[in-house]
């Protein structure tokens, strides 16, 4: 008896690297929103299957999860595009109503493997992507792109701490401290959940913040990256 062997490499990337991509980096729910439509093309010349799964920030742990999403399996041919639908269920009800609550797409392309190549041993190797979905409550009042206005900074032992006292989720790309000429990097690749606070160790020298400004580049609603400006 000859028994196929494949082995299976699993690999996080950003999208820039995947040959499926969406359209897109982030999905955002509002409340009394029934589905969403998310598009995917491929950019190679071969065919991927692509297996889709609905998960908190730790995939590995089971939550109950307020979407379903339709197909979670599909096959895109070369240089194709294919249409999922995410569909809210009556679990949004149970989400809190005075902050953002976020959920993860992930989705994993496998080469399609050919008919004449399926009785020999295969390395195959699969790709994995991460997208945010945002469920956003009908009574969170603002808009997200104002969020960082309300961030609260203060500088003690050599620290900044940063208070986000929205119901927004803030991407933040890069964040940097400027005064005069001095240019102080802070953060890059941060995520500030509502109502919480983090603390950003100080690379340079900041006696005070006063006289100051933060810039902050963060996502908005369309996944574009915009460079605001905080001034201290």
């Amino acid at each position: 008896m000859i028994k196929n062997i494949f082995f299976l490499l699993f690999f996080y990337v950003n999208a820039s690297s995947a040959s499926v991509i969406m359209l897109g980096t982030r999905v955002i729910f509002s409340s009394g929103v029934q589905e969403k439509t998310v598009q995917f093309t491929n950019t190679d010349p071969n065919p991927y299957i692509v297996e889709i799964k609905l998960t908190g920030e730790d995939e590995h742990v089971s939550t109950a999860n307020p979407f379903i999403v339709v197909p979670p399996v599909f096959r895109i041919d070369q240089h194709q595009g294919q249409s999922i639908r995410i569909i809210s269920t009556n679990v949004t009800e149970t989400l809190p109503r005075d902050r953002e609550s976020v959920f993860y797409m992930n989705f994993i392309q496998i080469p399609a493997v050919k008919s004449t190549d399926r009785s020999q041993n295969q390395l195959i190797i699969t790709v994995k992507n991460r997208v945010k979905i945002f469920y956003r409550p009908e009574a969170l009042a603002g808009r997200q792109s104002d969020a960082y206005k309300s961030l609260q900074f203060s500088l003690t032992n050599g620290k900044i701490r940063v208070v986000n006292p929205t119901g927004f989720y803030l991407s933040i790309s890069r964040a940097r401290f400027v005064n005069g000429k001095q240019t102080v990097p802070l953060a890059n690749t941060v995520m500030l959940a509502p109502f919480s606070s983090t603390e950003w160790l100080v690379s340079g020298s900041i006696v005070s913040l006063r006289g100051g400004k933060i810039l902050i580049t963060q996502a908005n609603d369309y996944g574009a990256y915009v460079e605001n400006e905080r001034n201290l």
